[in-house]
């Protein structure tokens, strides 16, 4: 099963948010699902309804199993990529510490250049989080510097709180679309209840059933599903 990286050069785009989605998603398909907080914010759980006091069991800890939030099974990274042991596990051809029963989504934070490059010979896909703002487009040479971006094709796109009543953001999503083509895999609209389900520390399917960015992440999630060659096992109920 595969690992999918999530990790965008540029923070404030919604990454965590949309790693949180995906698993909900790809859980709700039937798949197996492990969503690892790498960050030193440790916001993943937010995501899931969970309270910022509520810890999560390192990935490390061989005797708890992780806490599982709608079929989803949490776990953090983070002090495994302190200790060093992890780093240099990875760093070993062939070698992986992940299970490979399950669909892994790893939760990178935007300035661990380090960890993201260590995780992604590993990985089936790298989501990189967008958003229709100047500093977010500017980073696109820092998503793997030193390769032109379109011709990452283990990299695929995300375009994040989409307003189309903004000009900048129509002419974002334009172009994009023409330099990424299929690899913009999907674009989520920008709705304010997203931040209200946070700051309610509730799912926003739940705090908003009706909210517009629902059915963009379900479209992202078959989108990513589809390209990461996985097949549900069941339908979400309406």
């Amino acid at each position: 099963m595969p690992l999918i990286l999530c990790h965008s050069p540029v923070g404030g785009v919604g990454t965590t948010f949309l790693t949180a989605r995906l698993a909900l998603g790809l859980a709700a398909r039937g798949h197996d699902v492990s969503a690892i907080d790498f960050t030193h914010a440790d916001a993943l759980k937010l995501f899931f309804g969970m309270l910022p006091a509520q810890e999560i069991p390192a990935m490390t800890d061989a005797t708890t199993e992780g806490i599982v939030v709608d079929g989803v099974e949490l776990l953090s990274g983070y002090a495994a990529v302190q200790s060093g042991a992890f780093g240099r596990l990875i760093a070993r051809s062939g070698a992986s510490p992940f299970d490979s029963q399950r669909i892994v989504l790893a939760d990178v934070a935007s300035a661990d250049l380090a960890l993201k490059t260590s995780l992604l010979p590993h990985a089936a896909l790298h989501l990189c989080a967008l958003v229709p703002q100047p500093t977010s487009l500017a980073a696109l040479t820092k998503v793997q510097p030193g390769t032109p971006t379109i011709d990452l094709e283990q990299t695929v796109f995300v375009l994040n709180q989409v307003d189309d009543t903004r000009k900048l953001s129509r002419h974002s999503q334009i172009f994009l679309r023409a330099l990424f083509g299929d690899a913009l895999i999907a674009t989520v609209r920008r709705d304010e209840a997203v931040n209200e389900a946070l700051s309610s520390f509730q799912p926003i399917a739940r705090y908003a059933k009706q909210s517009v960015v629902l059915p963009d992440l379900a479209a992202m999630t078959i989108a990513i599903e589809a390209r990461c060659g996985l097949v549900a096992a069941t339908e979400p109920a309406e």
